[in-house]
């Protein structure tokens, strides 16, 4: 009896720790990365942790979802990940691979959005892989692999990025590679066309919210915009972001995914009144048809397990926190 008792109790103790590091470990999706270098210890751990909670074995035939999609959010997907937000291009390659093995379908934007908005069919376990900010290495890192992988996806542009050789930050696409890109399969639609940052909700400047959430101070101005402001702004831009988008790739539809997820319900209604039908947040779920402002599971950072990213999927990407995911992932 107590050789079982002491047995139980080890039990009881491992499941315990390993429960304690799963939390650990999802905590950082919230909070500042480790320190560098560190990371790739703890990844190792992690990967090697993964390996005893669930099956690795591929389960190519099995049905996961019916009549539901998850769409995947990604950032920078490169080679040497300049930033914790950034994926390894290995790992993205690991990720495709898992999915494939596993059943996982993926489909084409005007797929995901007839289902949506008129309830078209999707494949069972219906993947759309998403991109955001229009990253330069887009064109020359992760594409060949989507290409390679015959894998449809969607990049939303800041477009008053694109080619333009005065934007600061990391190096953004141009418009001949987006319409190489497009060419061959690649979708193209809005992350607004100058909206993608955060403005003070104060005159003090000690608070700020993304610049869809709402009126911000304008140094413009001198003062903080009125409501009706706010709207024209988030009005003229977002309709300049289509029409630049319509000129150069003529797309049929507008899609938008909201800068950090930010968005009102007035930001909604201005949406809808420009023909954008469909909207994305950051917030983690699966969508079923109807649902207009989108989940989108973030499966992007340095820390990203593909296996563990494919067993949430097998889930159906329920509302409980993705371990290892970095960067942002619930509505603001």
């Amino acid at each position: 009896m107590k050789h079982i008792f002491f047995k139980r109790a080890l039990l009881i103790i491992g499941l315990m720790a390993v429960l304690g590091i799963l939390v650990y470990e999802a905590r950082t999706i919230y909070h500042t990365p480790v320190a560098k270098g560190t990371h790739r210890t703890r990844t190792a751990h992690a990967d090697r942790l993964v390996r005893h909670l669930f099956s690795l074995t591929p389960t190519p035939d099995k049905v996961y979802y019916q009549n539901k999609v998850i769409v995947l959010m990604y950032h920078e997907v490169t080679k040497a990940p300049p930033d914790p937000g950034a994926l390894k291009l290995t790992n993205f390659t690991k990720q495709l691979d898992e999915m494939k093995a596993n059943g996982f379908r993926w489909i084409t934007m005007k797929e995901y959005t007839d289902f949506i908005l008129h309830k078209a069919k999707v494949p069972d376990n219906a993947v759309l892989m998403t991109f955001d900010d229009g990253y330069e290495s887009f064109y020359t890192d992760t594409f060949p692999v989507l290409k390679k992988y015959r894998v449809p996806a969607t990049n939303f542009l800041i477009t008053s990025t694109i080619s333009n050789p005065k934007h600061i930050g990391i190096r953004k696409l141009t418009w001949d590679q987006i319409k190489q890109m497009h060419a061959e399969g690649i979708d193209f639609y809005s992350h607004t066309n100058d909206q993608h940052a955060y403005g003070y909700t104060n005159t003090a400047h000690t608070k700020q919210k993304p610049l869809l959430m709402g009126p911000v101070y304008s140094k413009k101005l001198g003062r903080m915009e009125t409501e009706q402001e706010f709207k024209q702004r988030v009005y003229t831009d977002l309709d300049t972001s289509d029409k630049k988008l319509f000129k150069h790739l003529h797309n049929d539809r507008n899609v938008l995914a909201f800068p950090y997820g930010g968005y009102t319900e007035e930001t909604l209604k201005i949406c809808r009144s420009l023909g954008i039908n469909v909207t994305f947040t950051v917030k983690r779920g699966i969508n079923s048809p109807g649902q207009l402002n989108g989940y989108r599971v973030n499966a992007g950072g340095i820390h990203n397990i593909p296996e563990v990213l494919v067993q949430y999927m097998k889930e159906g990407a329920p509302l409980r926190p993705l371990p290892f995911a970095q960067g942002p992932n619930q509505a603001l």
